[in-house]
């Protein structure tokens, strides 16, 4: 299994998506930063974009096994 640790300290109250373990769009709707990370990874299959809600409060480091 793959372990993927990321810091999003610098996205609170943000909706990220991430492809391959990094962030690649971030936003303030899960529409649009599905569409940016579609669009930057246009033969990536939907099911491999993660969408997240980064809290406002109390950010963690997230680690997303795989």
């Amino acid at each position: 299994k793959n372990t993927i640790k990321i810091n999003f300290i610098k996205f609170k109250g943000k909706e990220v998506a991430i492809v391959k373990g990094k962030i690649v769009a971030s936003g303030n709707s899960s529409k649009a930063v599905f569409e940016m990370a579609k669009k930057k990874f246009p033969n990536e299959n939907s099911k491999n974009i993660t969408l997240l809600s980064v809290p406002k409060e109390k950010i963690a480091v997230y680690i997303i096994i795989k």
